[in-house]
């Protein structure tokens, strides 16, 4: 029979080790928050490599991965993008990646983006295998490059005015812009994803008619890694007098005009400015240049002004109805438009950089340069209040921008 003294002592040392449990288990920390930070050099063309992992490797091969705190580590990472297929402008491959806990930390239960940052990536997901695993699932940002220039422009045979291209071996998923000419002279331009148009509604007069096409990029957010392709020139197509278009079925004009014939060119009618042909049409829902500026006309040809959406761009016209190019202020904000001709001219920068002369600018999501303190793409820049410049290689109160205008914790 145990005496009562042994049985005592038993309980009490069952307590203290239970006591014990509760002091290590207290002494654990959660990890609240996850960093990973992603180098690439990833070109067109390339196949996916192996993952460099942690400071070891970071930086050294085309892609790595690294972490910055005893608080986890990067155990391994897999590719769950196909490593076999050559990759093109714009793809993100994406990655698994496996993080274990440090001594006395563990992860919660749940993790989302607003919790797992990825640097020079993007956050897909994360899941907790065990409290001392972490699965994050990201993508490296977009592949930069140029386009791919589309294959083998020519005429389509037996259909009169249709030009054809072939889409680029690359596979790039862009769009094309396409420029009809007349000899040297630019007749019309259209930007279309299809590998085919119908110019022949704009072979009004006879002559010698080519085209040339290249690959650009499908939206604003497109440019930011994408740049247009070489052009990819076509044959020569003659039009002779009898055979040349009476300008049915094109989108820029109207095959009558509501006033006859007798006005050319500028037309202020009704408080309204219109632009009219000797035929007795009028430009409508298009753009013109007169005299090397850009107009925009809407569906009934009256001439617009002001801001304009068209497509994935944002423009300004002024109230002469000249379009905007280079700075402008308006209700006291900055905005900058692209004054490169051939290269998307008096678009609105948006979610993207500009160098001005020599100095770099940002322009959020609205079109309005940045000042301050921003962070852009996960790095914190120092933008010169009322100039709106990029500081770099300087010290902002008591922290240092690099002469990439980072500041490095």
């Amino acid at each position: 029979m145990v005496s009562r003294r042994w049985l005592w002592t038993g309980v009490l040392a069952a307590a203290l080790a239970a006591a014990g449990m509760m002091t290590a288990a207290a002494a654990e920390h959660v990890v609240s928050s996850v960093t990973v930070r992603v180098s690439s050099k990833l070109e067109p063309g390339d196949t996916l490599p192996d993952i460099g992992i942690e400071s070891s490797s970071a930086g050294e091969g085309d892609v790595s991965i690294s972490c910055s705190t005893g608080k986890y580590t990067i155990d391994r990472a897999e590719w769950v993008t196909s490593t076999t297929k050559e990759l093109k402008v714009g793809d993100q491959p994406e990655m698994k990646v496996w993080l274990t806990a440090g001594a006395d930390y563990y992860f919660k239960g749940s993790y989302r983006s607003s919790n797992v940052t990825v640097k020079s990536g993007s956050f897909v997901s994360a899941k907790r295998e065990d409290a001392d695993t972490l699965l994050v699932r990201l993508r490296v940002n977009a592949v930069k490059g140029d386009f791919s220039a589309p294959e083998d422009a020519y005429w389509k045979d037996n259909a009169k005015g249709t030009a054809r291209w072939e889409k680029p071996d690359s596979g790039d998923t862009g769009k094309y812009e396409v420029v009809l000419r007349r000899g040297s002279s630019k007749v019309h331009t259209v930007e279309t994803t299809s590998t085919s148009y119908n110019f022949y509604p704009y072979m009004t007069v006879e002559g010698t008619y080519s085209f040339r096409v290249r690959t650009i990029a499908k939206s604003s957010k497109d440019e930011s890694y994408g740049k247009n392709s070489d052009w990819t020139e076509s044959d020569e197509l003659y039009i002779a007098k009898e055979d040349v278009s009476d300008g049915s079925g094109r989108t820029d004009s109207v095959s009558s005009s509501p006033t006859g014939n007798t006005r050319t060119g500028w037309q202020h009618l009704d408080n309204y400015w219109y632009y009219y042909y000797p035929d007795g049409t009028y430009q409508k829902d298009s753009w013109l240049k007169v005299n090397d500026k850009w107009y925009l006309f809407q569906n009934d040809g009256k001439m617009l002004r002001g801001w304009q959406k068209r497509g994935n761009h944002t423009y300004f016209l002024a109230e002469s109805g000249e379009m905007q190019v280079g700075w402008l202020q308006s209700a006291g904000r900055w905005y900058y438009f692209n004054p490169t001709p051939d290269s998307y001219e008096g678009i609105m920068f948006q979610n993207s950089w500009a160098n001005v002369n020599g100095k770099f600018y940002y322009f959020n999501k609205d079109g309005v340069m940045v000042e301050g303190w921003n962070q852009v793409d996960g790095n914190w820049y120092y933008f010169y209040p009322g100039e709106g410049s990029r500081a770099a290689d300087t010290w902002i109160d008591t922290f240092y921008v690099d002469a990439d205008g980072i500041w490095r914790r």
